[in-house]
Formats: structure tokens, sequence, C-alpha cells
């Protein structure tokens, strides 16, 4: 078995650890730390980028004490010299040429030196093991490690990932306050998707939790946006798909019949995304009490927003059950996404 770790947005570690257990059921030594997931499995990395919820994927190299003063920084290189580079030689180092790499770091607690020192200190550790090793912090490098310092305590790590993973390849059309698709792939998880969804995002913006849940089997998937620019973004990322319909409304008055939905997962309109002079709690009365009218009994909503008083509020009024399901730490914001279902 060879340990890894996933990153995840913070608040996101539980679901992330479901998706592990549900997807990797041989995975062992699960425990979760902020922003990480570790675990251990004997799969080929390709059959782990089934994770969708993770932004990336490390393998562990080292784990290792660090002092706090800069007089340390000398240790630290040390340590990393002594890490275990054979096997990304083997893999890297093929040719006579250079490899250049990069190593981001990270650090919490009382240091005198700051995470670029730590990163420089690292980096002359792994160029000391085989000349071919070239240090490049600009970018175009062919391997990146990562050096997380928690207190005295490092963990260095190579990633496997790249950019492609978390935000799915290819060319994707964001409109204002969309979600990463690791995020919106968290909040499919979430509902729970069987084959059998009827499922709806009533606002949908660039169409990101309709694409993720494209990733599993359903019935009819469902999405809208009052603004036409969205629909088109959400109609290009999602692409044609048989029983998808992308439309544009108004999700206060949806065209669509009540208890027709199995599942509705949002990111409902909040902070900038709300128009000057609009009440947010009269908002969010209008669309759950739509909600409320589409989604079945024994249907589930649930809806990431950072307007709690409005939400809460709005669901007691209308006697909808909610429960936090997590609260995420995203771009200085802390939405909460809440699971609603009728009292």
């Amino acid at each position: 078995m060879t340990p890894y770790f996933a990153t995840v947005l913070p608040g996101l570690e539980p679901l992330l650890e479901q998706e592990i257990r549900f997807k990797l059921p041989e995975a062992a030594g699960l425990r979760r730390e902020r922003g990480k997931v570790f675990f251990a499995s004997g799969l080929p990395v390709e059959a782990l980028t089934a994770l969708r919820t993770a932004d990336n994927l490390y393998r562990p190299l080292l784990r290792f004490r660090v002092g706090p003063h800069k007089k340390h920084l000398a240790d630290l290189e040390e340590s990393v010299f002594r890490a275990d580079l054979e096997g990304l030689a083997a893999g890297a180092l093929t040719g006579r040429g250079p490899v250049r790499f990069k190593v981001n770091a990270g650090r919490t607690g009382k240091h005198a030196y700051s995470r670029f020192d730590a990163a420089e200190a690292a980096a002359r550790g792994i160029a000391r093991q085989d000349r071919r090793w070239r240090a490049e912090a600009l970018g175009g490098h062919e391997v990146e490690f990562r050096l997380d310092l928690c207190q005295d305590e490092a963990l260095f790590a190579v990633r496997l990932t790249d950019a492609a993973y978390r935000y799915r390849g290819g060319e994707r059309a964001f409109t204002t306050a969309a979600l990463r698709p690791t995020v919106a792939h968290a909040l499919v998880w979430a509902s729970r998707p069987e084959p059998a969804d009827r499922f709806l995002d009533p606002c949908c913006g660039s169409g990101t939790i309709l694409t993720e849940r494209l990733g599993y089997p359903f019935a009819r998937l469902d999405g809208g946006d009052l603004s036409p620019e969205a629909v088109a973004a959400s109609r290009g990322n999602a692409g044609e798909w048989e029983r998808l319909a992308i439309r544009q409304w108004d999700a206060r008055r949806l065209p669509i019949d009540a208890g027709a939905v199995d599942k509705a997962v949002t990111n409902l309109p909040f902070g900038r995304q709300i128009s000057a002079g609009e009440s947010l709690p009269a908002l969010y009365a209008d669309l759950l009490r739509e909600l409320k009218r589409v989604v079945a009994h024994g249907g589930g909503i649930l809806c990431l927003t950072d307007a709690d008083a409005a939400l809460r509020e709005a669901a007691e009024r209308l006697q909808l059950s909610w429960e936090a399901v997590a609260t995420l730490s995203l771009k200085g914001l802390h939405p909460t996404l809440y699971r609603l279902k009728h009292a």
C-alpha cells in the first residue's frame, strides 16, 4: 500500500473522506488534517483520480522535525537531501538534460524565516541529490514538490496531479462567483447521487454543479439562471446530453411541476451577487418557497450561502427543516452548505 494525501478546500474534508471510502473501498489509514485527507492505497494513481472533490493528489516523501530559527534552515536542507527521491529520479531523470522542479511551501506557527526561505532550503537539498535537478521557481517545471511546516513538524511531498485535474481540463467559461469544479462536486456528492435522480440547479450560473452531476447516472437534469450570459456559458460547459435542459428563468417562478424534482442543489446568490436594494430575506423566502413546491416529499435541497440568518429564517417560516452540512473557507468567505427538507 502506498501512502497518499489529497488536498481539499477547508471544510470539505469529511465529504472527501466519504468519497474515498466509497470509491476506494480498499483504502486504509484514513485520517484528516485541515485541508488534507491522508490514506493508503494499492491502486495505480490513475484510479485515484476518480476522487473529484480533491484539488490535488500528493505522495508524502518525508516527515521530519524543523526548528524555528534561520540557522535551522540548514537542517531542513539536509533532511530533504536525505529524502528518498530515487523513484522520482527513475521516472523524471531519464534523459541527459536537466529536470526542472519547483517547491511550494506553506507554514503555520512561529518561525524566524519565511515560507520562501523554507522552499529555497528544500530546493537546495533536492539539487544536491543529482546535478540534473534544476530549481525553476517561475514555472515551466516538470516536477512539483510541496513542503508544509506546522509548528515544529515538516511534511515533504511530491505532487501527482496538475491544474487540469481540478479544473477538469479543456476550456471552460466561468461567470461571476462561479464555484471551483471540486467544490461543486462536493455539493453534488453531499446530495448522494443516485441513477433515478431528477436533479435541479435553479441558480446554475456557468453550470459547474450541473456539469459535476453529469459524472453520475441520472434520470433528468434541469438548470437555469436569470442571466442569458450565464445560461449560454452553462450550455457550453455542459454540452449536449439527453434528459438535460438548461433554460433562462426566474428561480422564484420555475416552469417545473410540483413534486417533479428529487434533489435541488445550488449556490445561492449572496454578497456581491445581490443587486443593490434587493432584500436578501425576501429573495430567499421566494426561492425556498418555489423549491419547496417543486421538490417532492422525501427529496432534499442543498444550498450554499454565507447569509446564514436569511437562509434559516426563510426555511423556518416555510416549515423546512435545516441542517448545516459543512462550513467552507472560500476566498475569504465562510459560506455554509445547508441541507433542507420538508418538515
